[in-house]
């Protein structure tokens, strides 16, 4: 890769570069790119979420099935494409290609959910959200236009949505469990079932989020406008939610979980995420919960 292309990284980007050791040559001849392709920087530098143990990650949108991979890098195969990482200086750099007809392959994924007159909800797995939230958060260093035509075919609301969705899904389903399983599986599905709950609100009102990694930051984030779901606030409880007696944790955690389903509606969060739950919501009646909405709006994100 000519080292001149990362001459576009953001100024922040390139000082923290230096501290670490890490020289831009070193860094660009770890990278297999051909004139054309789209490369973005990703992840926690792109998003000012990085701290001084973070990857530098880059991703190449490329036109080939296979790229190069340089001496010393390990890979990391997957459906979507290889993901390499080197070392320069003190900083660990991870260059991921994906070839563009997996790319739209995701896209078509996400338009067949608002395709019909029902919304579906697309499986989206950490593998594909990842993809999703790079390519259209990533800050591009070259490619622009065509850069701008991979976005085009994701639609971003849709995956958070989805995220959302199948977060808050997975954290009803964890619930249940626990009032069948014994003790300490009871105690890991509601520590689970917490975890997933709030990913779901974060998915809803923030920022696409696929892991863990940045959960509670963003999640205290989101609890400073007036108005925000309840269990934004209450996060550093819900996580430890399985240290209260196993009755007053369900409580809680349902508790929490019915506001925020109230609270799916309004300008901030995606429109369809409360018709993509809707098939599901007779698979709670256990709760004894009405899981309705009312119309309390979302608060800002």
């Amino acid at each position: 890769m000519d080292v001149r292309l990362l001459a576009g990284l953001p100024a922040e980007v390139l000082g923290q570069l230096r501290s670490r050791g890490a020289e831009l040559a070193q860094v660009a001849a770890l990278v297999d790119w051909e004139a054309g392709e789209p490369v973005l920087l990703t992840g926690s530098y792109a998003t000012g979420e990085a701290n001084p143990t973070s990857d530098l990650d880059l991703l190449v949108l490329t036109r080939r099935d296979r790229a190069v991979r340089a001496a010393g890098m390990a890979n990391h195969p997957s459906l979507l494409g290889d993901s390499f990482d080197g070392r320069v200086g003190d900083l660990v750099v991870n260059v991921e290609y994906v070839p563009q007809p997996r790319l739209a392959e995701v896209g078509r994924v996400i338009a067949a959910a608002t395709s019909g007159d029902q919304a579906g909800l697309p499986n989206l797995q950490s593998l594909e959200l990842r993809l999703v939230h790079r390519v259209t958060t990533g800050v591009v260093l070259t490619g622009e236009e065509q850069a701008g035509r991979c976005r085009a075919l994701l639609d971003a609301e849709v995956v958070r949505a989805s995220a959302a969705a199948m977060a808050f899904l997975g954290a009803l389903s964890l619930l249940e469990d626990t009032t069948v399983l014994p003790s300490p599986e009871r105690e890991v599905m509601c520590r689970a079932a917490a975890e997933s709950l709030l990913l779901a609100a974060v998915n809803a009102f923030g920022p696409l989020t696929y892991d863990g990694k940045h959960l509670l930051s963003r999640a205290a984030a989101l609890a400073r406008p007036a108005g925000a779901p309840r269990l934004f606030a209450e996060r550093n409880r819900l996580i430890f939610a399985d240290r209260l007696p196993p009755e007053e944790g369900l409580a809680f955690v349902l508790d929490l979980a019915e506001d925020l389903y109230r609270s799916f509606t309004g300008g901030q969060c995606p429109p369809v995420l409360l018709r993509m739950l809707g098939p599901f919501r007779s698979s709670w009646s256990w709760s004894d919960r009405a899981f309705s909405a009312p119309g309390k709006p979302c608060a800002a994100s």
